[in-house]
């Protein structure tokens, strides 16, 4: 059996993209997503995103790491998903599209922009509170935030120090048992008002180029923090977001969603 498959990015934050509007390969996501996301063995990505048909709105994007778990949500995936699903004339420029792992639920409503840059109403943040981490003798502080998934952003004096301790402390963290269900981790060096670098590891996917919903809790307590802006450019290693923070606490993500290639995969092969 052969898959369309297509591989896009968002400023670097790689996935390769399939339909499954009737959830038929369902007990296979988290092989496929192991598999075309190994570099030397597979595709090569980030994870995959999975095309189902939603309860509560037309299309349900599904987010699947490498390591096989489901996210609750991806900030550069929502805008790959949505460009996809409009090139496809499956949708119109402005959409209500599910998300929110293997329950759904929630809704999200991206807008491709005339210039194919994507923006999306991520809902609202919330800081959790603040923690401090005994990590290999020394303590780490952060502020927990979730924009629907959760994170643990990290402020640094430098940004050499937020690229440093995003590769020595990204996996401790991550598993850290302050977070049963693991965590995103963002380390933050604010640069101006409007200006803020930050460097990622994700959770079940580790150091990657972008991470849209890591730009989005980075931003937000930031603001909250009273160290930027509402309105922030965010410069990861793949490139730069735009973040606008509204009054009712909602985060309003731009960037770009593009094509790699697209093909298809031998599924009786790839499964057996």
């Amino acid at each position: 059996m052969k898959l369309p498959i297509t591989k896009m990015h968002g400023i670097g934050n790689s996935y390769v993209l399939f339909e499954d509007v009737d959830r038929k390969l369902e007990r296979h996501y988290a092989k496929l997503a192991h598999a075309l996301s190994d570099k030397s063995f597979g595709i090569g990505s980030d994870g995959i995103l999975v095309v189902n048909k939603g309860k509560r709105a037309k299309y349900w994007m599904r987010v699947i790491n490498p390591d096989g778990s489901e996210a609750e949500m991806c900030g550069n995936g929502i805008r790959m998903f949505a460009r996809y699903l409009y090139d496809k004339k499956l949708i119109g420029r402005e959409a209500d599209i599910e998300v929110g792992g293997s329950r759904g639920g929630r809704i999200v409503r991206p807008r491709i922009n005339k210039d194919d840059t994507v923006t999306v109403d991520m809902g609202t943040g919330k800081i959790l509170g603040k923690a401090v981490l005994g990590i290999d003798g020394t303590h780490v502080s952060g502020v927990k935030v979730s924009v629907g998934n959760p994170h643990f952003v990290i402020f640094t004096e430098t940004e050499k120090e937020a690229k440093e301790n995003a590769k020595r402390y990204g996996s401790v963290i991550e598993n850290h048992g302050e977070f049963p269900r693991r965590t995103n981790v963002e380390f933050v060096y604010v640069k101006s008002k409007d200006v803020i670098i930050v460097h990622v590891w994700e959770r079940g996917a580790g150091p990657t180029l972008a991470c849209g919903t890591g730009a989005s809790a980075a931003t937000f307590a930031a603001f909250k923090g009273k160290k930027t802006n509402n309105t922030v450019r965010v410069k990861l290693t793949g490139g730069t977001l735009g973040i606008d923070i509204k009054p009712d606490d909602s985060i309003h993500m731009t960037g770009p969603a593009e094509y790699i290639f697209t093909g298809e995969i031998n599924l009786d092969s790839l499964l057996r």
